[in-house]
């Protein structure tokens, strides 16, 4: 399976979709018609399919895809829906060949008055890491992932320097084997945020928000099963409650450049005794900057716990910083250079009271890629990604890599 770093997935798939879905919104941009359609094709080829340390099972992967989009404004009503549906064969583990896809929708919605929202909707489903670390003995069978999240958003005083924002999200993780139990949650959000511009390239946040959750299979013991003489691992219901107090900015230093902030006074509690509860200082910052017409950089940092910090994996003991560079350059008006780096650190308390105290996984990824976009419906992406992890794990070290292209054509 092609490589991704730890805080977001970068496989084949993803690739394709993110340069459908950028080729979509291009095309939105030259209003010429609000649909597209068209197919995508990519080969990669992958030096350690199952994470291990020191393992050779490199395999090659062939994907094809369909994908269709909709972009359009009904007066002060924005709707646009991207969707991506792809099959992945692998050439010698063929027990891994699957179909993953990737839907997301959004309706910006706008009153005659100051009253304005979004609702959103996003599913996908794609094959999960091999070696996801976590207290998990790493396995070597098909297991998918389905990750599910809505939201909606209302904002009263839209060009005004004092609004009110009031929104809900749901999440929900879903794992196909059944040694992933412990990753699979779902959780309701809710935030109400007053925000304030005191000048016209600077805005500030105090939010509000309140998370109600579950891990519906997390496990807590192992126990013989006089039926089948064999032993079972035991779980139970985890339910928690987090509450968050941020205090958000956002600043544009004059066009070229952004910087985002978010400050948080968090706490966390569950309701099994043997996971650890949290009471600290959580936050994020965000950087971007566009000193010239052909050069786009990027910066990101964030310090949380769990699901809040990664979207493909989730420790509930552990505490994430993660760091994140990017960077674009355009080097003809068809030709684009990218590049990405990613470093995921985590640390698990000694009095968290479960195995593996004091343990930690400090995951490690980069990335360069070129696109070419022939023509306004064609285009073609390689990529290059190494992932890499050290843990106080033996079975968790772990270092792979992936190259390989997309090619996709788009009809609109």
């Amino acid at each position: 399976m092609p490589i991704k770093p730890p805080c977001r997935r970068i496989t084949l798939a993803a690739l394709t979709s993110a340069a459908a879905l950028t080729a979509s919104a291009q095309a939105q941009t030259d209003d010429v018609t609000p649909f597209y359609a068209g197919g995508s094709l990519g080969v990669s080829h992958v030096s350690n399919v199952f994470r291990q340390a020191n393992a050779n099972n490199s395999d090659t992967v062939v994907s094809a895809g369909l994908l269709a989009g909709l972009d359009q404004r009904f007066g002060r009503q924005h709707v646009t829906v991207d969707g991506l549906l792809q099959n992945n064969r692998y050439s010698s583990n063929r027990d891994l060949d699957n179909q993953s896809y990737t839907l997301r929708s959004a309706l910006a919605w706008q009153t005659l008055g100051n009253l304005s929202g979004t609702l959103s909707a996003t599913s996908s489903r794609a094959l999960a890491d091999f070696n996801i670390g976590g207290g998990v003995t790493p396995i070597f069978k098909k297991n998918t992932e389905r990750n599910d999240e809505y939201a909606a958003l209302v904002r009263l005083g839209m060009l005004t320097r004092y609004s009110l924002e009031g929104g809900w999200s749901h999440k929900q993780r879903d794992f196909s084997a059944p040694e992933y139990d412990r990753f699979a949650f779902r959780q309701d959000t809710s935030q109400l945020g007053v925000y304030a511009t005191p000048g016209g390239n600077l805005k500030l946040g105090l939010v509000g928000r309140h998370t109600q959750g579950q891990y519906p299979r997390y496990p807590v013991g192992v126990v013989f099963n006089p039926a089948t003489l064999q032993f079972e691992v035991r779980s139970e219901v985890d339910h928690y409650t987090r509450n968050d107090v941020d205090f958000t900015t956002s600043w544009d230093t004059g066009g070229s450049s952004s910087l985002n902030t978010r400050l948080s006074r968090s706490q966390l509690k569950h309701s099994l005794d043997n996971l650890r509860n949290f009471s600290g200082t959580t936050g994020a910052i965000g950087w971007t900057w566009r000193p010239t017409g052909k050069i786009q950089l990027g910066a990101q940092y964030s310090r949380d716990t769990g699901q809040e910090s990664t979207s493909q994996t989730t420790d509930v003991n552990r505490l994430y910083t993660s760091w994140r560079l990017t960077g674009s350059y355009a080097l003809t008006g068809k030709l684009s250079l990218n590049a990405n780096f990613n470093l995921n650190r985590s640390h698990r308390a000694s009095d968290a009271g479960i195995q593996l105290a004091d343990a930690f996984d400090n995951d490690k990824a980069y990335g360069l890629g070129l696109s070419w976009a022939f023509s306004r419906g064609l285009s073609l992406t390689c990529q290059y990604n190494h992932a890499s992890r050290d843990s106080s794990v033996p079975q968790y070290i772990y270092g792979a890599s992936s190259y390989g292209c997309t090619g996709q054509a788009i009809v609109y």
